[in-house]
């Protein structure tokens, strides 16, 4: 195992909650994401803790618990911060797990008995990393720090095993390339590649949340591109490969598949909220379905309502909320007429904070196509991008 010392700003809250368990006599350690964004350099969203304690005796040590799961993890409650990611902060008891046939959920946990059998447990490298409050000592035992110094995600031993006892990890892997812009390591790839099939047994609920994460992080083509050439692109949706190598007419740089992940990864960097990054990364799908060669060019006449009917399949299939599936609907049913409003056939209350939306959206679909592209279209982007 490798050991470092390392200084990091650590909230009271959560010193406190260490304190407690050392002065009780058990070990405790921070561990997870929470280590990996301090060794990064972010601040992280939550706080997890593992610890030699057992589940009831982490209940009598603090004055406000909730323990609702079958895993171990208990929450300590904070009233008294404003700080929402310490409200609650998670601790649990070292962990072995064992047997995986949902591909999912281990079949039996047993408690550990050393923080090293906790680490072993883990899906990636860089979340295999613990540190011990007191001592200021990172725990290290597969490497964690030296690939977030490469950028590199790897995962915890086998990556067939890993993958194997929990599939999605596959669409955490795209999540974290994509929040952290940082590459995976060529054999967690290969096996990405060989058990994509493993994610027929997951949820769309859990693909749900991994994709809406992704959509929602800084560069979210960066995630899609390796979904496309690790093979998984067909488990978000089969529409999105169909655009793949699709050339399109003169006024375009790009392919169908290559100008929706320029066009989202504008929409990214600009900070546009979610249903416009949906509307973005969707908006031109149904294009592969109407391509015609006329007059010497291909056109996608109608695309814009085949692809609303699409949005509104893929978007249901991927279990998001009504009111985002209509929001996203309209945006790519009009996208064609943002600029010429007066043929938007929708009515006042339809139209009302539509109009900004789909501007927003011509906008990032303008800068993500172009060759040549309407004058007043680039004008008017580059003023409301800024």
């Amino acid at each position: 195992m490798t050991n470092a010392k390392l200084k990091f700003t650590i909230p009271e809250e959560v010193k406190d909650i260490s304190r407690v368990f050392s002065a009780a006599g058990f070990e405790n350690f921070l561990v997870g994401g929470c280590v990996r964004d301090l060794v990064i350099g972010r601040t992280p969203k939550d706080w997890d803790v593992a610890t030699k304690a057992k589940p009831e005796e982490i209940i009598k040590l603090f004055p406000k618990t909730f323990y609702e799961n079958e895993y171990g993890t208990v929450g300590v409650v904070n009233e008294q911060t404003s700080d929402k990611t310490l409200k609650v902060v998670e601790v649990t008891p070292y962990r072995l797990e064992s047997g995986y046939s949902d591909f999912r959920r281990p079949d039996k946990v047993e408690w550990g008995k050393t923080i090293e059998d906790d680490l072993a447990r883990r899906d990636f490298s860089m979340n295999a990393l613990a540190y011990n409050i007191e001592t200021e000592e990172l725990l290290d035992p597969f490497g964690g720090k030296a690939d977030i110094e490469k950028k590199l995600i790897r995962t915890v031993g086998l990556p067939e095993e890993r993958f194997g006892e929990d599939a999605l990890r596959m669409f955490r892997a795209l999540r974290l390339a994509s929040e952290l812009n940082f590459a995976i390591e060529h054999e967690t790839q290969t096996a990405i590649t060989k058990h994509a099939g493993l994610l027929e047994h997951i949820s769309r609920e859990r693909v749900h949340d991994e994709f809406a994460k992704i959509i929602m992080s800084d560069t979210p083509a960066l995630a899609f591109d390796l979904a496309a050439r690790l093979g998984l692109l067909n488990f978000i949706s089969p529409e999105f490969e169909k655009g793949i190598g699709v050339e399109q007419n003169q006024a375009h740089a790009y392919t169908v598949w290559e100008h929706l992940l320029r066009t989202l990864n504008h929409a990214a960097k600009k900070n546009f909220p979610l249903h416009v990054r949906l509307a973005a990364f969707i908006h031109d799908v149904a294009k592969p379905h109407t391509r015609k060669w006329l007059k010497g060019q291909w056109t996608f006449y109608n695309h814009e309502v085949m692809g609303a009917r699409l949005a509104r399949v893929i978007l249901s299939d991927l279990r998001f909320p009504k009111e985002i599936i209509e929001k996203v609907v309209k945006l790519v049913r009009w996208h064609m007429f943002f600029s010429d409003t007066e043929k938007i056939t929708l009515s006042a209350g339809e139209m009302s904070g539509l109009i900004s939306s789909g501007i927003l959206l011509i906008c990032a679909s303008a800068i993500g196509l172009v060759l040549v592209a309407p004058r007043k279209h680039l004008s008017a982007c580059v003023n409301i991008s800024r």
